[in-house]
């Protein structure tokens, strides 16, 4: 059975820097209070202002805020208001001279690099094959952090735990279970969720078919895991799954024994005969979200078995692909209603 390896809450991250050449070499933030003399540099810590400017299209403003938490603790987040699936907060941080890269968490293709000029960093924004020039001004100190990201090392490749800032008052929690088709964007998702309080355990897809059996154990695994979460209310603990995955876990969620979630999202679920009796067994509380060309026929499915159950919902969203997004030039956006309407559901279930 898969097992997340302990880890501190918090994931230090790793920074990059340019000694010599030929002798580069990542070094881990958690440093010690006592630095030597000849330590690597440090990313310099403030609130930085300006713009992402795409080709053929207007500016979009963009904020980076780095911050120094802690003695020997570093993070990054990128802001874009206007485009808001192009925010991230940086789950590695990278530093050669006067360079600077931010890798984002579950998602390699995108990337920003930068270089500092007195109080301006300079550089681009890599969204898989599209590069975006920006610029952006010192203006401060930095902004307080939207959520930490931290990576639990397990069998198959890591999971990312995305933990809201504020936790003193306890919210919904749910582990997310992309399959292959949307596990590029899951990212998205989780930024998203984190931003509005809600913690977030993405997983990684399944390197063969979803089954119950493979499915289960990393289920009951990932809840144990938000439960033991601080911020996270166990009474509000549940999960989304996409595709294949929501099918073979529809069963096992009603059966005697099960995991127990305190809800279910169901993406791009074709309902079987077993899947369909264990929706109409089981009272749980369902979110159906259904994206492509045959949304509306496949969520209709899903709402007659739910036969109008109190505090359920379906909806489909025919412009969007099956990972509820649609392309654009500077990378995917979320479809009409998105993130607003799976947000406005799981606070008020």
């Amino acid at each position: 059975m898969p097992d997340f390896l302990p880890s501190r809450p918090g994931r230090c991250f790793r920074l990059l820097t340019g000694l010599a050449l030929g002798a580069l070499g990542l070094l881990g933030a958690c440093q010690s209070r006592q630095a030597p003399a000849d330590a690597p540099a440090t990313p310099p810590v403030g609130h930085y202002q300006g713009g992402l400017t795409p080709a053929g299209q207007p500016e979009l403003r963009a904020a980076l805020d780095i911050r120094h938490p802690r003695p020997g603790h570093y993070e990054a987040e990128l802001t874009v208001p206007g485009a808001p699936t192009l925010s991230f907060v940086a789950d590695t941080i990278l530093l050669a001279g006067q360079q600077l890269r931010l890798l984002r968490p579950a998602r390699p293709g995108q990337t920003l690099t930068l270089t500092l000029d007195g109080d301006f960093w300079r550089g681009t924004l890599a969204v898989d094959s599209t590069q975006v020039p920006l610029i952006l001004l010192k203006r401060g100190v930095p902004d307080p952090s939207a959520y930490r990201v931290q990576a639990l090392p397990q069998v198959g490749g890591p999971a990312w735990l995305f933990v809201p800032t504020d936790t003193d008052t306890p919210g919904a929690a749910l582990a997310l279970l992309p399959d292959a088709a949307t596990a590029p964007t899951a990212a998205l998702w989780a930024d998203a969720l984190a931003r509005a309080g809600i913690i977030v355990l993405l997983l990684p897809p399944p390197a063969d078919s979803a089954s119950a059996s493979s499915e289960t154990p990393l289920l009951q695994l990932a809840l144990q895991r938000l439960r033991a979460t601080a911020g996270a209310d166990t009474a509000s603990v549940g999960v989304w799954a996409t595709g294949a995955r929501a099918t073979a876990l529809l069963p096992a969620l009603a059966a005697a024994g099960g995991p127990r979630v305190a809800f279910f999202v169901a993406q791009n679920a074709a309902l079987d005969a077993r899947a369909r009796a264990a929706v109409r067994g089981r009272k749980l509380p369902m979110l159906g979200l259904y994206g492509g060309t045959e949304a509306a026929s496949a969520a209709a499915s899903l709402r007659t078995a739910l036969a109008g159950r109190r505090g359920s919902a379906v909806h489909s969203y025919r412009g969007t692909g099956p990972d509820l997004l649609v392309p654009t030039a500077l990378g995917p956006k979320f479809g009409p209603g998105l993130p607003g309407e799976v947000v406005g559901w799981l606070r008020n279930r």
